[in-house]
């Protein structure tokens, strides 16, 4: 698995855990009327065994994450939003056709009101009618709306001055856009991280943060390395030891362990979808496995083989 292969990877868990450590934060930041409207005292409720029923089909090259999420107003309403998340770097004539389906699918399975939320990361609009779809003839048809939120067109400067967490998330997200187009990730990472210690958060938001920060910016082990010293620095004058050194190699385990077990699940799901029930001793030997490359190339073996018989002689070939 290449560190392209194991960014995209590890994008869907990274996103998900901001929207749930910070989701009032994430409302008040890009749609602040309806954050006013929300009662948050009466809680917030993932709908995720929903959302995954209504998934739709990824479309080639296209990088997203969806969460469905439940609401209560203070006005009594119930009230579902939509939050999708989109990281392409070429427009996708169908981007607002799939905001579309989702909404209807909703709306056709629970027959809720669903705020459509739009929020997109990369460097290019994705479509030329963003926030709309429409299909029409002779006067006839529909129109939908959702919100969009572009995060290359917030200010730099007034992001650094946001005290809202997802104010850096936005940055962090910008800075990763601009360090590949431009280089100069270890100081993109630097700047992220002292204004990150910079603002008083409590400990839990500093180490959400630092978690999303460290997988947008993936640097080499020297650098890293520099990056701790730094830390270490940071926490030594602001007396405040949120991600000791212990703790950054257990997130960076964290991190490869979570590669890993997407490579096996992903083996699983390929033989199971090929060849029926998997036998108790293939899935076990495959489990047992700790490279990322091996896990890659069982893969293609397990999208290519003829027969699980042939799976089982490549998979002996790798123990």
């Amino acid at each position: 698995m290449t560190k392209q292969d194991g960014y995209w990877a590890y994008f869907d868990e990274a996103w998900k855990k901001i929207i749930e450590r910070f989701f009032p934060q994430l409302l008040r930041f890009f749609v602040p009327d309806f954050y006013e409207d929300v009662d948050f005292s009466k809680g917030i409720t993932f709908m995720d065994k929903e959302m995954e029923q209504l998934s739709l089909k990824s479309v080639k090259g296209a990088k997203y994450v969806d969460k469905l999420v439940k609401v209560y107003l203070k006005n009594g309403e119930e009230q579902w939003i939509l939050v999708h998340i989109e990281v392409q770097g070429y427009p996708e004539k169908d981007f607002s056709l799939r905001m579309f389906r989702y909404f209807y699918k909703i709306f056709e399975s629970y027959g809720r009101k669903i705020v459509s939320i739009a929020i997109l990361t990369g460097p290019e609009r994705v479509t030329e009618e963003e926030g709309r779809y429409e299909l029409k003839a002779y006067d006839s048809g529909v129109e939908f709306r959702y919100l969009s939120f572009k995060l290359m067109d917030y200010k730099k400067d007034k992001l650094a001055q946001d005290t809202n967490p997802i104010a850096l998330v936005v940055l962090a997200s910008q800075e990763k856009e601009r360090a590949k187009q431009k280089g100069g990730k270890f100081n993109a990472k630097l700047y992220l991280i002292r204004k990150l210690y910079e603002r008083g958060y409590k400990r839990e938001e500093v180490e959400a943060l630092f978690k999303f920060i460290d997988w947008v910016l993936q640097l080499s082990d020297e650098d890293e390395e520099l990056i701790g010293e730094e830390i270490k620095q940071l926490e030594e004058v602001k007396k405040m030891p949120y991600v000791t050194s212990v703790e950054r190699i257990g997130i960076k385990k964290g991190i490869q362990q979570g590669l890993l077990e997407d490579g096996r699940e992903m083996i699983s799901e390929a033989l199971d979808e090929r060849f029926g029930e998997v036998p108790f001793f293939v899935s076990d030997a495959v489990n047992r496995i700790e490279d990322r490359d091996v896990l890659k190339s069982l893969l293609r073996r397990a999208i290519r083989c003829a027969s699980l018989e042939e799976f089982e002689r490549a998979l002996n070939g790798q123990r």
